[in-house]
């Protein structure tokens, strides 16, 4: 379109709008001037009634004719317009005929035709026949009637005019056509270009139909891909079905084959389809290789015009396309590869899809592998706990069961049986357990008797779950039947022994004493030396058979304390006393430190006298020449403290809490006064916790220790209120 075109539409609806006003506001002028010329003719009455009708009957028409304009109704409008343009022919044709040459005075008339001729001709051209015609008929007149009339200027001036004005609406009404022929023309010519540019966009919208039909149906198949991977657990299945999918996704006509990649702790796993007899073996490793370096998708669109990728040609493949996956935890899980035996086959498209499967796929994978780890878990924890030899039950707040194992449930039938001490057993820990909120707690409990004894001991602890708020609690049953049997034999077989050995033992010292008193004959001084050790010894191996019964009594729970009031003063000075001369012979000092206002209290004398005297065989046994053992007691609040310190060698701090074990001995160089069974610690502690109390050791290294055991101090007049209350 050119500028003059484009200038001259611009320009057209202000230029028609702007005649149209000036056409409105002339039209009145010339009705006044044909009513002025209609009353200065001398035409009859008929003629005036004629005009009068011809008037009213045209502005009728006009009105309907603007009201058919505004209400959009062409085919009356155009009715209309021809009815009025009739009646300004008739006009024209009679004032011809009928009212003689025509004057100036026709003009009225005339500017009225030619006013309604340029309104109405937008919509009907032939409008304008009428004043186009009027000149020629009124030419056609003149030579009719050979100029009969007299020709005066006036007349000359209407020939004129109207002749001008015929000529004038000809070629008016032919410039109009033309007007329209090229306005046709040019609106063919847009009408062209629009449905040029309408096919050229049917096209455009066709190949994006054409693409969204195939991202759609790629979508889908990347839905149902999805859905199927994601449908198994188990990862050859996941793996299988990804390179199905990929396949699917993308093509068989297009893939030659497809790849999928896992790193391995010794390598890469490599798991293919398709392309047997066209590719040779490794080709995915090159591509494989640096997409795990770079992590980014690797395109290859020609292999033999690309240097970097002739490998790939001589492999068989000439279009590749590999994207890595990548977990949730951003580490590279391997790669998939989609390759093609034909150039050009794979785009940027195919890069997203591929890349959009690839992260769903990388999910799969994970989840896949999860679900592996925890089945091969619930496998090794249901074989645990159907093989492990000991019971394993855990149970809610509400005591209910929740796991347990058949060595479990084993026991529990076996407890229902014989009186069901096992579950209540349970019930009590796990309210114990919950109160106490931390720590393990342990009971040993006995069910039935006789040869269906069991003894169990029992380990409770607190389970916290991380995502709920309850809590559970989890007991570990384990029978110490077989154990408790052995500990009994071994208590008798001590106690067998012990008896079997004192008796000789009793008579090989007696029969020494009688030979060391000479009554079986003099002898020499060498003679009594080794005697005298022998007896040395024979009391030593007394006293051990004497320890070794005492623990088998007290272990087998044969304590049996005799309680009365006694005084730990006289206690601690009659030991001091006893020990003497053995302190002397060893190079020790030994005190006591006891004050005299130590209450009595209720404890048995010989056992706690028991206690001292161990502690202080022991601390001398402990401490080198030339050093010291002090025994001192005191009152500290409800208990009275009884402490034995030496300056011996001292504990190592990781072997103060083992040395209460029974059969515990600390092996040191500057031990020197004898050996032990590591019994008496034990003895001493079952003695002292017997009477309610307590015992520990306080020691360092090259500086000596403190052994102190505590008794709860009980008076006499409490024991008396508590007899009358």
């Amino acid at each position: 379109m050119s500028m003059t075109d484009t200038l001259f539409e611009r320009a057209e609806p202000w230029l028609r709008t702007s005649i149209r006003d000036g056409l409105r506001a002339l039209l009145p002028l010339p009705v006044l001037a044909l009513a002025w010329w209609f009353a200065r003719m001398p035409i009859g009455n008929v003629t005036i009634f004629g005009l009068v009708v011809y008037a009213l009957f045209n502005l009728g028409l006009l009105f309907a004719v603007n009201a058919g304009l505004r209400h959009g109704h062409k085919q009356r409008t155009l009715l209309m317009i021809l009815a009025s343009t009739i009646t300004d022919a008739l006009l024209a044709g009679y004032l011809l005929i009928y009212a003689g040459p025509l004057t100036l005075g026709i003009f009225p008339i005339y500017a009225v035709m030619v006013l309604k001729a340029l309104r109405y001709r937008r919509y009907a051209l032939w409008t304008m026949s009428v004043p186009a015609l009027l000149g020629v008929l009124y030419l056609a007149v003149l030579y009719a009637r050979e100029r009969t009339a007299p020709f005066s200027t006036e007349h000359s001036l209407a020939f004129v005019g109207l002749v001008g004005g015929s000529t004038f609406f000809v070629a008016l009404s032919l410039s109009l056509a033309e007007y329209r022929l090229w306005t046709a023309r040019r609106l063919s010519a847009r009408l062209d270009a629009a449905r040029a540019e309408h096919v050229d966009r049917v096209g455009e919208l066709e190949s994006v139909n054409n693409d969204l039909r195939v991202r759609i149906r790629r979508q889908q198949a990347l839905e149902e891909s999805l859905r199927a991977i994601t449908g198994s657990l188990s990862l050859d299945d996941v793996l299988q079905q990804i390179l199905d999918s990929l396949m699917q996704m993308l093509g068989p006509n297009r893939v030659s084959a497809a790849a999928l990649t896992m790193l391995q702790a010794e390598g890469c796993t490599h798991r293919t389809l398709g392309g047997e007899g066209q590719l040779r073996p490794g080709w995915p490793e090159q591509l494989v290789r640096r997409v795990v370096e770079t992590r980014v998708p690797i395109l290859v669109d020609d292999a033999l015009h690309d240097a970097e990728w002739h490998s790939l040609q001589r492999a068989g493949v000439m279009a590749a396309l590999s994207v890595p996956l990548i977990d949730v935890d951003n580490q590279v899980l391997g790669a998939l590869t989609v390759v093609s035996v034909q150039p050009h086959v794979f785009t940027a498209t195919e890069v997203r899809h591929l890349t959009s499967f690839s992260i769903q796929a990388s999910v799969a994978i994970h989840n896949a592998r999860l679900h592996t780890e925890l089945a091969r878990q619930r496998l090794m924890l249901e074989a645990v706990l159907r093989d492990i030899g000991d019971g394993l039950i855990v149970v809610n707040e509400q005591g209910a069961l929740v796991l347990g194992n058949p060595a479990a449930y084993q026991a529990l039938h076996h407890s229902d049986v014989h009186g069901g001490a096992l579950r209540e057993a349970l019930d009590r820990l796990n309210h114990e357990v919950r109160q106490q909120a931390s720590g393990l707690v342990s009971q040993e409990i006995q069910v039935s008797q006789d040869e269906e004894e069991r003894h169990y001991q029992i380990y409770a602890s607190l389970v916290r779950l991380a995502d709920a708020g309850d809590s559970l609690v989890a007991f570990a049953i384990h029978d110490v039947t077989v154990q408790k049997l052995q500990e009994r034999q071994r208590v008798e077989f001590i106690s067998m022994v012990s008896h079997e050995l004192r008796n000789p033992l009793n008579t090989l010292n007696g029969f020494l004493k009688v030979v060391l008193q000479e009554k079986a004959g003099p002898l020499n001084d060498l003679q009594r030396e080794f005697l005298g050790l022998a007896d040395e010894q024979a009391n030593a191996l007394k006293g051990r058979i004497t320890e070794l019964l005492e623990f088998n009594r007290l272990e087998a729970g044969h304590l049996r304390l005799q309680p009365h009031w006694a005084n730990l003063t006289d206690l601690i000075l009659t030991a001091s006393a006893r020990f003497q001369v053995q302190a002397e012979q060893f190079g020790l000092h030994i005190r006591a430190e006891a004050p005299d206002d130590l209450p009595e209290i209720l404890i048995d004398s010989e056992r706690i006298g028991q206690v001292i005297t161990n502690l202080v065989e022991n601390a001398m046994k402990a401490t080198p020449a030339g050093g010291s053992v002090t025994i001192t007691g005191e009152v500290r609040g409800n208990e009275v403290w009884v402490h034995v310190v030496d300056t011996g060698v001292g504990i190592p701090p990781d072997q103060q809490e083992k040395i209460f074990n029974r059969f515990y001995r600390i092996e040191t160089r500057d031990s020197r006064h004898g050996a032990h069974l590591g019994l008496g610690l034990s003895i001493c502690q079952q003695i002292v916790e017997g009477h309610g109390g307590r015992i520990w050791v306080e020691s360092e290294v090259g500086k000596g220790s403190c052994f102190t055991f505590a008794l709860p101090l009980v008076r006499r007049e409490q024991i008396i209120s508590e007899s009358v209350a």
